[in-house]
């Protein structure tokens, strides 16, 4: 998937760090991504709950978890991707192929190196599954607080 631009409502994404390496947004925040496939987009209450990153912790030592607006976005909207959405009527806004396809190339868009977004991309493929299946404590809290609409690119 080739990403062409992220546009958002504010200038800059506000969070809250609310402990174990977990922040919560701290206000309303509308996304639109713009990809060679279509438009996803993204409208995140106040409360939505990430942590910035994926592949889990081995990942952590050589890739920051935050300082990045771009990286940042993309981590978010690939957490929302890996949680169902009662606006999706329960099921997840994409499949986990394509979530997975997003964090790889997003990264790429945000400017991350080919070596570092391959280890995030293979470890999230290999380590991720649970994530995405399994519901947890934090799935309770998102799934309430983001809306998610895509409008597939037409063909021409």
């Amino acid at each position: 998937m080739t990403i062409y631009s992220i546009v958002m409502d504010k200038p800059c994404l506000a969070v809250t760090p609310t402990g174990n390496r977990y922040y919560k947004l701290s206000q309303d925040t509308n996304i639109s991504v713009i990809t060679d496939i279509g438009c996803f987009e993204f409208g995140f209450k106040a409360g939505f709950v990430t942590n910035f990153r994926s592949g889990g912790r081995f990942v952590d030592g050589f890739i920051d978890q935050v300082g990045d607006e771009k990286k940042s976005l993309i981590y978010l909207i690939h957490d929302a991707f890996y949680t169902p959405c009662d606006d999706c009527e329960g099921e997840h806004p994409a499949t986990r192929e394509l979530s997975d396809e997003f964090l790889r190339d997003g990264l790429e868009w945000a400017g991350m190196g080919k070596i570092k977004r391959n280890v995030v991309y293979y470890s999230v493929r290999a380590f991720g599954k649970s994530a995405y299946e399994e519901d947890d404590f934090l799935t309770d809290t998102n799934r309430t607080l983001f809306t998610f609409r895509w409008s597939a690119k037409e063909a021409g």
